[in-house]
């Protein structure tokens, strides 16, 4: 059987043990709950007024381009993705984060024939 001393000893190492475990715990979620804001794009949709930002789409993308009237998602300024009006296809940067402006870009063509007719 240990000595009570013995015991007493243990049991004190093992609180402070757990003390210093949540004292690392609070710290951590602390810091985590702290993390930076992360970084707002603003996206803009609009009618194109160049084919070559198209041409450029359409080649990254590697997808045909036809006339026709197309609207664009500038990421920041930057031409990232486009949709056709008349028949829905889609050229965009498949280097860049593109699916939440194709979403756009496909809502705001559906608005667009609604109203034409």
């Amino acid at each position: 059987m240990m000595h009570p001393e013995l015991i007493r000893q243990v049991a004190n190492a093992r609180i402070a043990d757990f003390r210093r475990d949540a004292a690392r715990y609070r710290r951590a979620r602390a810091v985590s709950s702290h993390a930076p804001q992360p970084v707002r794009t603003s996206i803009q949709l609009r009618v194109s007024a160049s084919n070559e930002e198209l041409e450029r789409l359409a080649a990254l993308s590697e997808r045909p381009l036809h006339d026709g009237d197309w609207i664009v998602a500038d990421l920041d300024g930057v031409p990232v993705a486009a949709v056709s009006v008349e028949d829905g296809a889609t050229v965009y940067d498949p280097f860049r984060p593109t699916s939440q402006a194709v979403s756009l870009l496909r809502l705001r063509r559906k608005q667009v024939l609604a109203t034409a007719y």
